[in-house]
């Protein structure tokens, strides 16, 4: 069986008893670690990043721009229910989940 280097190491690192051992690395091996690495740590974090995105927060005129309306639109959405405010600080936000979710209704994040 041939592993690269990022399998071997992924191997080691979840088998306590693994030997240590002393490798000669060509320098191409090293960079595909380095791309393999960066590579599985995207897949591991966009997912975290898209829902931490799905939960921002913004205000009232990027509400207005995302759904293409006025800001006197998203207040008369508010006092009608299809909006839910909060205030941050003060200041008057909407959830971006939500705002979404009146753009796409079918998207049930």
């Amino acid at each position: 069986m041939k592993l690269n280097l990022f399998d071997l190491l992924q191997a080691s690192a979840l088998d306590p008893d693994s030997p240590n051992i002393l490798l000669n690395v060509h320098l191409s091996d090293l960079h595909q670690l380095v791309v393999d690495t960066i590579e599985a740590t995207r897949e591991r974090l966009l997912p975290l990043y898209m829902e931490a995105e799905q939960d921002r927060s913004i205000t009232k005129k990027e509400v207005a721009e995302r759904l293409g309306v006025c800001e006197t639109t998203v207040y008369n959405m508010t006092k009608d229910g299809r909006l839910h405010p909060f205030k941050v600080n003060g200041s008057t936000r909407y959830s971006l989940r939500e705002v979404n979710s009146i753009i796409n209704p079918s998207n049930d994040d």
